[in-house]
């Protein structure tokens, strides 16, 4: 092996993604694509010749791997999308829309995306009644964080010709006026009847989306994402970013339950593809979200009581479904958020067990936040993969937050419950849902969950967003940890993160980000 692909990080604080205890002054020996040696400083030799990249004061672990995104569509928004994330007051969101039409034709779609009522002063959805001031020239949909609430203003209502005579879809919900029964604009889990009137991305966009993306993994210390849903489009999109060599993160890409049919024709199943690229699991959503008052719970809502929210899809076809695709081989990805949601979940997924019983399966519920004790029992028994947000406690089940607004005190304390599911010895991957894109944030969020029975250790937590998390796609034998003879994704990070007070771990940056043993990204300081 040429001393030009020998590469050793010297110094720094090891976390290697098995949850064993931190490595001091360690070593990472990478000869080409691959670790070759790991260890203390002072037990490793360093190879003649070898670049050594000093780490001290440092931590060095896996690369960050991202169990639930939406890979391509962050890049895509970064382009394209009014960004409303940081938005804090409907009246800032209305400046933001006027502020974009400004320079806009007349008639183009103004599309925003990242707002939450949560975070404004005002508490409550935004509607067409005030977007249709700013905006009487151009259709604007605006969707909520979670992607499963849309707001429309007039314009947008009559392109998508929804009317007070339109029926609600299946699985989905149109907010009406309770007294004139007109559409409020407010489209709970019905995206359907808008997205087919707003103009599809071009394949060129989608392409620059996915480099984009990458672009913002790499920075963030993320080398690898399950992309959690994906058309025949998207998937020639990655095909065409990896053979362009524009696809820098290592993906496993699900197709949505639509495509049951193409993948039982073409005779694929999970896992088929190469290190960069695979075809991942089939992806289900069974109910919606909390945010939008559709996620599937056995009792109301605390904040409105007139909803315990809906099934996206009928469970009964969920079951059919989810059969299909475990009699192919597949691997089964539910979204399921509320107690009723993964009640509805693990009965499809012990059904289609008990006809054609699979060893190591590996299905997953996706979300899997509002979690009884005897769920928790059937997922141990079922090995049921965890796939789990950890940002999502950071965002919203703060006291006060959305989380206890829709839950109650009681169902709060249930919800994302890390602590008892690892010491179930269940396996949880983490990921970000995109709410936000950011795994140090994500670890911030499990070690200093706001329940404190709930919350996990450090090494837990980088553990559920490597390893465990390169398990839910089959792959723990080729990266997630720093051990010999895996893949070289490997990151620095600014800090120690064993010696700062864990309430700064979502301070600290990413210094490097190596993908199988080429650094691709560097920190500008």
């Amino acid at each position: 092996m040429s001393s030009r692909s020998l590469k050793v990080i010297l110094g720094g604080t090891l976390i290697d993604g098995t949850g064993g205890p931190p490595i001091r002054d360690g070593a990472v020996v990478i000869s080409g694509s691959r670790i070759v040696e790991v260890g203390p400083a002072g037990e490793v030799e360093v190879p003649r010749g070898a670049e050594v990249i000093d780490a001290a004061g440092k931590t060095v672990m896996p690369g960050f791997i991202d169990a639930h995104t939406h890979f391509m569509g962050l890049g895509v928004r970064a382009l394209t999308t009014l960004d409303l994330s940081g938005t804090r007051s409907i009246s800032e969101v209305l400046s933001l829309v006027r502020e974009r039409l400004a320079g806009m034709p007349r008639g183009t779609w103004l599309l925003g995306r990242g707002w939450d009522e949560s975070k404004w002063v005002e508490r409550r959805y935004i509607t067409k009644r005030d977007l249709d001031p700013v905006s009487p020239e151009n259709p604007v949909a605006l969707v909520r964080v979670c992607g499963h609430l849309i707001t429309l203003n007039t314009r947008a209502l009559q392109a998508a010709k929804i009317t007070r005579e339109t029926p609600d879809p299946p699985g989905g919900k149109i907010d009406r006026d309770p007294v004139t029964g007109e559409p409020t604009g407010v489209l709970r889990d019905a995206g359907m009847l808008v997205y087919k009137v707003i103009p599809p991305t071009p394949k060129e966009m989608s392409l620059k989306g996915l480099r984009k993306a990458c672009e913002i993994a790499l920075s963030l210390g993320c080398t690898s994402i399950h992309e959690a849903g994906m058309d025949a489009n998207g998937f020639r999109t990655y095909q065409t970013a990896l053979e362009e060599g524009l696809l820098t993160v290592r993906a496993y890409v699900m197709p949505r339950g639509t495509m049951i049919e193409a993948l039982e024709a073409l005779g694929v199943r999970t896992g088929f593809g190469n290190e960069h690229l695979k075809i991942g699991s089939v992806k289900f959503i069974l109910d919606g979200s909390m945010g939008a008052h559709t996620a599937a719970l056995f009792e109301p809502y605390a904040d409105d009581p007139s909803t315990s929210g809906i099934f996206v899809t009928p469970p009964e076809r969920l079951r059919e479904m989810v059969m299909k695709a475990h009699s192919l081989g597949m691997q089964v990805a539910i979204h399921a958020i509320g107690d009723r949601g993964i009640e509805e979940a693990l009965n499809a997924l012990e059904a289609a067990l008990e006809e054609e019983p699979r060893e190591d399966h590996r299905h997953r519920i996706e979300h899997c936040e509002v979690l009884t004790e005897d769920q928790i029992a059937r997922i141990k028994r079922l090995g049921v993969i965890a796939s789990m947000q950890p940002n999502f406690v950071g965002e919203w089940s703060q006291p006060g937050g959305m989380y206890e607004e829709r839950l109650g005190p009681i169902r709060l304390r249930r919800n994302n419950p890390y602590r008892r599911l690892l010491d179930e010895g269940i396996k949880v991957s983490f990921g970000s849902d995109c709410m936000p894109f950011h795994p140090l944030y994500g670890l911030w969020s499990a070690v200093n969950h706001p329940i404190e029975e709930s919350r996990i250790t450090l090494e837990e937590a980088v553990r559920c967003y490597t390893l465990d998390a390169a398990y839910a796609s089959f792959e723990e034998d080729l990266k997630g940890s720093l051990e010999p003879g895996k893949l070289a994704d490997i990151i620095i990070l600014s800090e120690d993160l064993t010696s700062i007070p864990p309430e700064k771990i979502r301070d600290v940056k990413v210094d490097m980000t190596m993908v199988g043993g080429k650094v691709l990204y560097r920190r500008v300081a």
